[in-house]
């Protein structure tokens, strides 16, 4: 865990220096005191949860987005992709014929061996 608050901190302050910001002008565009900011720079206080949502409003940016930084998090829907799949069995001629009976029933045999 301590790891990904290292991370956030180095994240926010990769913020900062592509913002082209100081520390006081970074402090202040995120809403908080300059000492603050500094003793969480510097690894010297810890940052929460509401924190880090508080500095993401600012930021203009979601919570998941700092993690990530300078990536953006995209969800993707999987739902509304089409899934196509393909089987691929290898039978002896007497099962393949049993098997496709099975799956297409008899009637529609004839269109498979056209």
């Amino acid at each position: 865990m301590e790891d990904k608050l290292n991370l956030v901190v180095e994240n926010l302050i990769k913020i900062m220096n592509d913002k082209k910001l100081n520390k006081v002008s970074f402090a202040n565009l995120i809403g908080f005191p300059e000492a603050k900011w500094n003793k969480i720079a510097n690894g010297k206080q810890r940052l929460s949860v509401n924190e880090l949502s508080i500095i993401a409003e600012k930021l203009q940016m979601q919570e998941i987005d700092i993690f990530t930084y300078p990536k953006r998090f995209r969800e993707t829907d999987s739902r509304n992709e089409e899934i196509e799949a393909q089987l691929t069995i290898k039978l002896k001629d007497n099962l393949k014929q049993q098997v496709l009976e099975m799956i297409f029933g008899n009637k529609n045999m004839e269109l498979l061996y056209r």
